[in-house]
């Protein structure tokens, strides 16, 4: 098909300045702050794979960064948690606070400008506070003004609980640092923390006077990925019987969850357990997880949702083959087989909880995503540890793993219940 100047004219006006800059371009990479989410994850997997201990740092942002994903923050909140998280990990990764010595004082004045309404927002999430997005419908000042103090005083607190941590580590030297300078180091980071706190109380508060939505609002509208033959045959397996549908929801998850934590307690109960038995047993749970997770996809996935499942059964597949048929695999290749899984299969999580309405669910999900995450990180800074010391990571992780799963089905049969299904 050729293009004609009219068609030309509509592609480009589709991807205008305003869509370039504000999104969206995919269900999965939105805009330019996902693409900087993204290279967060890649630094910590680099850092990890070098083994150097500044990986910590990174993997703390991306979890921070992941669950700004989850709960879907407004461009602006998502943009200044992603430049606070940049200022503190990188700065000590790059180790910038020790080359410069006003750093520090910078990231204290700038990083609660941003944390601190997203904080909020966390709590609205919850249910804890009320939405400054609906606060100005209903024309009371009182609200308006607890919006303005809970931020400042989450901001403050989260200054105040640092300086705390940053004076027990000096005092039980855990990781033999010396944080705290002295009083006059002290008092100018809790300034700059309060000063911080309250610009970023005031943000939100003109925020919630605007009423201006607390949550992301699409500028161009993406279409979800495209059904495959697979998903059309599943869709008409689901119209037709719509009660095996209901009659199923949870099991897969209630079939991975006991796989996991079965794998979790055979690696830790074993007394002195091969790489290869190790590498068995993983490969086993793994496989066992992308069969469920095809059960899962045929039940009712759709959207990003089913694009998510698909990168998790083909993450976990790959890596539990590998893991299972190489007879000689090395600790190298196991640990970061199943690292860069895990690591995959936590951004398809999260990336797929844009579908999911119930928030219980959306927030299980998230944090199954995060576990895997920073389970996936562990895994790929373990390869020159003791193979005792892997193998109960490795066993530590099924365990976790699973019983996220059991809870997560859990709240499926709830659902179920609940509806009447």
């Amino acid at each position: 098909m050729t293009a004609t100047p009219e068609t030309l004219a509509t592609t480009i006006r589709g991807w205008d300045w305003q869509r370039i800059v504000y999104g969206d371009w995919t269900w999965l990479v939105r805009d330019w702050i996902d693409v900087i989410r993204l290279a967060f994850i890649g630094g910590t997997i680099a850092f990890a794979v070098q083994g150097r201990s500044d990986v910590v740092a990174l993997a703390a942002a991306s979890s921070v960064l992941l669950i700004a994903r989850i709960i879907d923050l407004p461009r602006w909140f998502d943009f200044g948690l992603t430049v606070a998280m940049t200022l503190i990990a990188w700065g000590t990764a790059l180790h910038l606070y020790g080359q410069w010595f006003y750093y520090d004082k910078v990231v204290h004045g700038l990083s609660p400008v941003a944390y601190a309404p997203v904080l909020y927002i966390v709590l609205v999430r919850l249910g804890v506070v009320p939405d400054p997005g609906e606060a100005i419908r209903e024309r009371r000042g009182a609200r308006i003004s607890g919006i303005f103090i809970v931020t400042l005083a989450v901001g403050m607190a989260v200054g105040a609980g640092y300086e705390s941590v940053e004076w027990f580590e000096d005092k039980l030297g855990i990781l033999g640092g010396n944080f705290v300078k002295g009083l006059w180091d002290t008092e100018t980071d809790l300034v700059a923390d309060e000063s911080g706190s309250l610009v970023g109380a005031t943000f939100l508060t003109v925020w919630a006077m605007r009423g201006w939505s607390s949550r992301r609002v699409p500028v161009v509208a993406v279409p979800q990925p495209n059904a495959s033959a697979f998903e059309a045959a599943s869709e008409r397996l689901r119209s037709d019987r719509p009660a095996w549908r209901g009659r199923l929801a949870g099991l897969p998850l209630t079939a991975q969850g006991l796989v996991g934590v079965a794998g979790g307690v055979l690696l830790l109960a074993l007394s002195s357990p091969s790489l290869r038995a190790a590498g068995i047993v993983f490969g086993i749970v793994l496989l066992a997880f992308a069969l469920f997770e095809t059960f899962e996809l045929v039940r009712g996935a759709t959207g990003a949702e089913r694009a998510g499942r698909f990168a998790t059964i083909a993450a976990s597949a790959v890596a539990g083959t590998l893991a299972l048929v190489w007879p000689r695999i090395s600790q190298y290749a196991l640990l970061y087989a199943v690292g860069v899984a895990s690591v995959v299969f936590a951004f398809a999580e999260v990336a797929s909880l844009s579908t999911r309405l119930d928030t219980r669910a959306r927030w299980l999900g998230g944090l199954a995503g995060l576990v895997t995450f920073m389970f996936g990180v562990a895994l790929l800074a373990s390869p020159g540890k003791s193979l005792n010391a892997v193998i109960t990571l490795l066993g530590v992780y099924l365990l976790v793993l699973g019983g996220l799963r059991v809870v997560q089905a859990a709240n499926a049969w709830r659902e179920r219940r609940a509806s009447g299904v």
